[in-house]
């Protein structure tokens, strides 16, 4: 159980889910600023390209260099705080996933579950009940029909 409480503190709670997201998020992302930026620099690329008129040239030029300077900072400034909000965002759905996957290994390893607690801002809280519900069932399935290992046995009724 202090495995999961250390997991609570952190906010990469599944490495590769989390991370996963993210990348591809940002390659999406990064591809469609690409886009963006291509559209936003198109005009003036065509009047450097098919242009000979220096007169022409000067405006398009001194265009590209100011979408150059305010364009390139505020595309790495927001991929950089898009990840970090995928982290924290993720966390919401990593952390209750983490802790079902505890939950069913614990069954299909045939031991009691611990106990379904997920954070108040976490996703999957009706999942959260259905787990419990299911814990508690299967609890008192297995004191009825067993003995826990580490446990007395029940003591023999009297005729």
């Amino acid at each position: 159980m202090g495995a999961v409480e250390d997991r609570r503190r952190t906010r990469i709670v599944d490495r590769q889910f989390q991370l996963g997201l993210g990348v591809r998020l940002l390659l999406v992302l990064t591809a469609l600023f690409a886009a963006g930026i291509a559209l936003a620099f198109l005009p003036s690329i065509y009047v450097l390209a098919t242009t000979n008129d220096l007169k022409s040239l000067e405006p398009a030029a001194a265009e590209f260099l100011v979408l150059h300077q305010r364009i390139w900072p505020a595309a790495l400034l927001s991929l950089a705080g898009i990840f970090f909000y995928v982290i924290f965002f993720s966390h919401r759905v990593a952390g209750p996933v983490y802790r079902i996957n505890t939950i069913l290994r614990a069954l299909i390893d045939d031991r009691d579950p611990p106990v379904v607690k997920f954070r108040d801002d976490d996703y999957f809280q009706p999942t959260a009940v259905l787990l419990k519900e299911l814990s508690e069932k299967l609890r008192a399935s297995r004191g009825s029909t067993h003995a826990r290992p580490g446990s007395e046995p029940p003591a023999p009724s009297a005729p």
